[in-house]
């Protein structure tokens, strides 16, 4: 039995609070450069990751359909050169879920492995790694098996998406943790669809990732996370999962919608358990680039 991870500092605070990067994402801009500018608002990437560094990058890949229901692959491999660029030693890890699944399925419909091959990055199928069963003081969980190579990983860094969601009421960095579940465990978290999203919240317990990425340039904000796509045309980063994630939220309530996201934010289930443990925090800084919103070159005429 294995013992949570000790608990990640946020590297990216000021005055004491959380800071959340807000940056304008059109088409036509080059997204590894969105992202970069995400984190150099927070502080820059090397105050997190170091030269050498061996990063778990947990993206989405719970089914084999298009971003928001999907990691993006432009913001994946965006992710990566950033990163890369830093130094670090990336190993991209996933398991989907069981609709979809099994995970070699999805990954090869997405397409993933070829572009992971062209950056020399590694993937590993939580399926198939070794489960070790971990010992967590929840109120829902007391254990739960998750993945050796991102339990031991020296850095993690999340590639979200920001979508509403029928049992959790939205997905984004939080969520993510459903993706190391076993296949019973999985049961568990689902068997009651009322108390899912508490559930969702201390599964991120056992460890906190150092970096969040959440692409917010197309999502949707219909109550099954299906349908018609919004776009907010955003990206967002934060070293604090639940102010990034709070953030998403009030984007997604912006734009009217029938959802489950009709309550105050703090009494979302995810949101109520990750404060509870001190996970993270919904009080945070927001810091927002300008965005590109004429053409460079202005008339002559």
């Amino acid at each position: 039995m294995v013992q949570p991870r000790e608990r990640t500092e946020n590297v990216y605070k000021q005055d004491g609070k959380s800071l959340v990067a807000k940056v304008p994402h059109y088409n036509g801009d080059y997204l590894p450069e969105s992202i970069a500018t995400a984190a150099e608002l927070l502080g820059g990437i090397e105050k997190s990751i170091k030269p050498g560094d061996k990063v778990v990058l947990k993206p989405n890949f719970n089914c084999r359909y298009a971003l928001p229901l999907s990691t993006d692959l432009a913001f994946l491999t965006a992710i990566i050169e950033v990163l890369q660029d830093h130094g670090a030693k990336i190993t991209v890890a996933e398991s989907s879920g069981k609709a979809d699944g099994p995970t070699e399925n999805v990954v090869r419909d997405l397409k993933i492995l070829p572009i992971l091959k062209r950056y020399d990055v590694p993937f590993v199928d939580f399926e198939k790694d070794q489960w070790l069963e971990m010992e967590v003081p929840g109120e829902y969980w007391k254990k739960f098996r998750v993945p050796r190579t991102i339990y031991e990983a020296d850095k993690r860094v999340y590639a979200a998406n920001m979508r509403c969601h029928n049992s959790a009421r939205f997905s984004a960095s939080m969520k993510l943790s459903v993706g190391w579940l076993d296949a019973d465990d999985r049961g568990y978290l689902h068997e009651d669809k009322a108390l899912t999203e508490y559930k969702v919240g201390e599964l991120n317990l056992g460890w906190q990732p150092n970096l969040v990425f959440i692409d917010g340039r197309r999502s949707t904000n219909t109550q099954y996370g299906r349908g018609k796509y919004i776009y907010p045309n955003l990206v967002l980063a934060s070293g604090d999962m639940v102010s990034v994630d709070t953030e998403a939220v009030k984007i997604l309530k912006s734009i009217p919608e029938k959802n489950l996201l009709n309550i105050p934010l703090e009494e979302m289930g995810q949101f109520a358990m990750a404060v509870k443990h001190g996970i993270g925090s919904m009080d945070y800084t927001l810091l927002e680039a300008e965005g590109h919103l004429e053409t460079d070159q202005k008339s002559q005429f």
